[in-house]
């Protein structure tokens, strides 16, 4: 015969019953919501197949669209989860949403397991279909004769900076950079000099989404004042820099190449103007991109 059991355990079970039985009801509701929300996603997918033109490919995929709605959800947010946490469970409902408008086919530099595998799966949840390639420059062209639709490399290491060869390939192919990863120190290494920074690299350039940033190569020739002439359009604007590196170009002696990034939008006033500004310049300029700050 079993012991009975004392008042406050009786009473502890009663709580907790009733505690249950409102976490499976509110289950149940975000159930039902994320079901919502599939069916909404599938309807999009439709209008945008309706109003295709021609044999152009709609785009299912806004990047500037998702840095609003995880930044939107952030805001909003009130605990007791955390802000960051709860945007990235966001991220992974807009996956496993767009999963069903399309399959995102996403490129990486192999093998698997590696950081950049991280990185691209931080960027676009576990429901996009993630591969790796043996070589960046196959990356490259994977995305670039469309046989994927984005690829995540990786721009700078943390501890060896930015990476040159993914500068190379920049200039070769015409591509953009549509947002950029950042993992966090714990998670590449325990003893890091900076955030390890990976780029996500696709065929098309990227509307605003209200908190940018715009990635310039300039090249021109290895002179004196030509840092400073370079500098005095962003200068005189009062345009903030994120990141400047400086080398040679590795096709002349007397070239120096520029990678720069900076706060803004190409579709600024500013930033707009100051474009113009520097190709009126004696120097190449490629726009690499405008795209979303990190959310994550």
């Amino acid at each position: 015969m079993s012991a009975k059991q004392p008042p406050a355990a009786d009473a502890q079970e009663a709580e907790l019953r009733v505690l249950r039985d409102q976490i499976d009801s509110v289950d149940r509701q975000i159930h039902q919501l994320l079901n919502d929300r599939a069916r909404l996603a599938q309807q999009v997918a439709s209008v945008k197949e309706h109003y295709r033109q021609g044999d152009e490919t709609p785009v299912f995929y806004r990047p500037e669209r998702e840095a609003q709605v995880l930044r939107a959800v952030m805001a909003r947010n009130e605990g007791p989860l955390a802000d960051v946490t709860v945007a990235r469970l966001f991220r992974e409902v807009m996956s496993v949403c767009l999963a069903l408008e399309e399959s995102m086919q996403v490129v990486f530099l192999g093998p698997e397991g590696t950081f950049t595998q991280q990185a691209a799966q931080k960027h676009f949840g576990q429901s996009a279909c993630c591969h790796a390639l043996d070589s960046l420059e196959q990356v490259f062209t994977a995305v670039e004769r469309g046989e994927a639709h984005y690829a995540v490399v990786p721009i700078e290491s943390e501890n060896a900076g930015l990476i040159r060869h993914t500068l190379d390939l920049f200039r070769r192919f015409n591509l953009f950079i549509c947002g950029e990863v950042e993992l966090s120190p714990e998670v590449s290494s325990k003893a890091v000099n900076r955030s390890p920074r990976y780029l996500v690299v696709g065929r098309e350039a990227i509307g605003p989404s209200g908190d940018d940033k715009t990635s310039l190569l300039l090249v021109c020739e290895d002179e004196p004042g030509a840092l400073h002439d370079l500098l005095a359009p962003f200068h005189r604007r009062q345009i903030s820099l994120t990141r400047l590196e400086t080398r040679s170009s590795g096709e002349h002696d007397w070239n120096m190449l520029f990678y720069i990034d900076f706060e803004g939008h190409n579709t600024d006033a500013q930033v707009s103007e100051l474009l113009a500004e520097l190709d009126a310049l004696k120097v190449e300029v490629k726009h690499l991109g405008s795209y979303p700050k990190a959310v994550l």
